[in-house]
């Protein structure tokens, strides 16, 4: 497999990673399987969007703005309205917009089903690429799994769009990938962070899930086995 930063970027640039997204998600919850007691459930669920543009974005008009009616030629039937100007503005307009799949990792813990431990792993949209809700929504959901006491894990794979970061971990933007953890233990929460640029390996992450429970997530390990699956290489 080549430079695996660099296949992102080609991922990334080709405008596929929503099809990348669930590919490498799927690659990771393989590998988390056998670290996990039986107790512990590993699903990756999923969410529907329609993605439109921002409001302050121009529509494309595909009918006239204003309707103009035909006044009636001489011979039509009497007692028919005679029509002598426009009608009120009819405006039909088309906006671009994109229907697609988004996913979570989830590991939930039995027999309360009870998630523990969030896994997301950002879209283009999650970063305010094309619509500003989609980020918004995401922070919402994001902001819930924290207050929750989830212990979260969020990777950033891509380079473009607005880097949100909790405060504590802020230096990462300074990176072009990164990623972060939140873990609340003891009355208090750990925050990790990773950053890596084009030319550095993708990190292994350790990820406390729970008291005694640490997964490891090793970034390059899963996306080499997501291109075994499918062939991303070819693709880009």
């Amino acid at each position: 497999m080549e430079n695996a930063n660099s296949l992102l970027a080609k991922i990334e640039a080709a405008h596929l990673w929503a099809y990348f997204h669930k590919d490498w998600l799927l690659s990771i919850r393989e590998r988390l399987r056998p670290q996990l007691p039986a107790r512990y459930f590993v699903f990756v669920e999923s969410e529907t969007l329609l993605v439109t543009p921002d409001g302050d974005e121009p529509s494309l008009a595909v009918l006239p703005d204003v309707s103009v009616a035909r006044a009636a030629r001489d011979g039509e039937q009497a007692g028919q309205p005679q029509w002598k100007g426009a009608t009120a503005a009819v405006l039909e307009l088309d906006e671009p917009c994109e229907i697609f799949c988004k996913y979570t990792l989830l590991i939930r813990r039995a027999p309360e089903n009870q998630v523990v431990a969030a896994l997301e792993l950002l879209s283009p949209s999650n970063k305010g690429l094309g619509n500003r809700w989609d980020r918004d929504k995401y922070l919402r959901k994001r902001n819930a799994f924290l207050e929750a006491g989830v212990s979260l894990l969020e990777i950033d794979a891509l380079t473009a769009g607005e880097r949100v970061l909790p405060n504590s971990v802020k230096y990462l933007a300074r990176f072009q990938r990164n990623a972060w953890t939140a873990y609340y233990h003891d009355g208090r929460r750990s925050l990790r962070g990773w950053g890596w640029n084009e030319a550095d390996p993708l990190p292994v992450i350790d990820w406390t899930i729970e008291p005694g429970q640490v997964l490891l997530v090793d970034l390059a390990a899963t996306l080499a086995h997501a291109c075994e699956f499918n062939r991303w290489e070819d693709l880009v």
